[in-house]
């Protein structure tokens, strides 16, 4: 799906483009951190070592002492990151999203303030509006937290 990134690089096959890596800045508990938003192939198409070409790339287009990353442990196990040089640092309790008109949408847009400022009573929890709007909770396991340090790496 979309992720809004700043920086997007891609390797071409005969003009077809046939993976791609997104990266950008995120704000988290107020430190701004760079981070590899997204990596993909194109559907039901392997790419033998995509994923550290662009890398590589990546390392000499940018100055940065960090890339962060997050892997959905229900989806992946994180092998890339490892091949990476990232180092695995944390994993999150499991997360959630809600099911609306038959769509997974993330919780945030679900929050008891934005579903006030949508008209719902905020006297009720999140999940009383969002029941008696017909919709239902779905769980996930987490995510693994990774971290790419440019200057260990680069002192190896």
């Amino acid at each position: 799906g979309f992720a809004a990134s700043s920086i997007r690089i891609g390797l071409h096959h005969n003009n077809e483009l046939v993976s791609l890596m997104t990266f950008g800045y995120r704000y988290t508990n107020g430190k701004r951190e760079f981070e590899l938003i997204r990596f993909c192939n194109k559907i039901n198409t392997n790419v033998v070592g995509a994923s550290s070409k662009i890398f590589k790339h990546l390392l000499k287009i940018v100055n940065v002492d960090s890339i962060i990353s997050y892997s959905d442990i229900s989806m992946f196990d994180g092998h890339m990151y490892g091949m990476l040089g990232f180092e695995e640092v944390s994993i999150s309790d499991p997360n959630y999203f809600w099911v609306v008109d038959g769509v997974r949408k993330h919780r945030f847009n679900y929050n008891k303030q934005n579903l006030g400022k949508q008209g719902f009573d905020i006297s009720k929890t999140e999940v009383e509006i969002m029941h008696e709007r017909g919709c239902y909770r779905i769980w996930g396991c987490g995510q693994k937290k990774w971290v790419y340090n440019v200057e260990k790496i680069l002192s190896l």
